[in-house]
């Protein structure tokens, strides 16, 4: 992926990996969804990627405030 981005999280549910994008966003920390769901399918994960530098707080507020299963 990008250099110094990390992936703090993998759902099958596209709107999910968008709303941790937002909900990141209200936190001040960049975040980038990358759909890899093969769309004749719809079989496959959305990734959540952050700065490598807030991966560990990014993974923290993600876990608190929605529902990443």
């Amino acid at each position: 992926m990008y250099k110094n981005w990390e992936k703090v999280m993998v759902t099958p549910v596209f709107h999910r990996a968008e709303m941790a994008k937002i909900v990141l966003a209200g936190h001040e920390i960049d975040a980038v969804v990358i759909n890899k769901r093969d769309s004749n399918v719809h079989f496959g994960n959305c990734e959540v990627y952050v700065p490598t530098e807030h991966a560990l707080i990014a993974k923290v507020i993600l876990d608190n405030e929605i529902s990443v299963r």
